[in-house]
């Protein structure tokens, strides 16, 4: 990250551990899956209404029903497809693995894997996100596969946003989403009715339906999960209210050195008796 000229960071933030309880809870979830599949591979070899060779592979298909689950809802609250994307690459391999010969009953491994390696990921995730408040901007950065960097002047703010959700409330931490003229840091949320009426083999339906823009973002669109949401607020407004004056006052300082600078080229006036 380059600073401009006479820029200074005035505080350093990244997100707080468990601010993308979204992919750690996915984690969590697959170390549970791990830690009790085998119970369950027991429980569906040992049904006595299923003929023994029922019983792997109905317990692989309940193995990729269980790894898909919670990713994919995952996936549609939060409109991401990254947790869905691993999860159907672990599930593939899963599969692969059983066709060249695993026990089933051994997927619980995998699963374990898949947790514990998804930890790991997570929080080099986090770690790669960055976001700086400057005497002059704020700055947002994330590093980690791809590179992304958002920079907001504080003449383009027009409104700052606090969001916690309960375990942010829990934990003391939350989202600070800058909103500009662009609409960048929002997004919109659909609410839709539909009706339908059928008779005599014809079908019709009425529906409608409403949007409304709402503060949304991307991790590095904004403050992601940092702790202390209400204080990072205030200061961004500080810097902000510090700022208002300076780009005047430059104006003035540029045009007074062109002045300066024009009346050297020129020389001294003469003296008019």
């Amino acid at each position: 990250m380059k600073l401009m000229d006479g820029e200074e960071v005035v505080m350093e933030l990244r997100p707080h551990p468990l601010a993308f309880m979204r992919y750690i809870s996915i984690c969590v979830y697959y170390l549970a899956i791990g830690f009790s599949f085998k119970w369950i591979y027991g429980k569906l070899t040992s049904m006595p209404i299923l003929p023994s060779a029922m019983g792997a592979p109905l317990s692989l298909v309940v193995w990729l029903i269980l790894m898909l689950l919670l990713p994919m809802l995952v996936s549609i609250l939060h409109i991401t497809f990254w947790p869905l994307l691993a999860s159907a690459l672990l599930s593939v391999l899963g599969a692969f693995l059983v066709y060249r010969g695993l026990p089933v009953a051994n997927l619980s491994y995998l699963a374990l894997l898949g947790g514990l390696l998804g930890l790991v990921l997570v929080e080099l995730y986090r770690r790669g996100h960055r976001y700086y408040i400057t005497n002059q901007r704020l700055i947002m950065t994330k590093r980690f596969i791809f590179k992304d960097e958002r920079f907001v002047k504080y003449e383009d703010i027009t409104d700052l946003v606090v969001h916690q959700g309960p375990i942010g409330r829990l934990f003391g931490f939350g989202d600070v989403i800058p909103i500009t003229p662009s609409g960048l840091g929002t997004g919109e949320g659909i609410s839709m009715v539909m009706a339908g009426v059928r008779r005599l083999g014809l079908g019709l339906s009425v529906g409608g339906g409403r949007t409304v823009k709402v503060p949304r973002m991307r991790s590095f669109m904004g403050f992601f999960g940092v702790s202390n949401p209400e204080a990072v607020r205030d200061k961004i407004e500080e810097m902000k209210e510090a700022w208002r004056g300076v780009p005047y006052l430059r104006r003035i300082a540029r045009a007074t050195e062109e002045l300066l600078e024009l009346s050297r080229k020129r020389g001294p006036s003469p003296i008019i008796p």
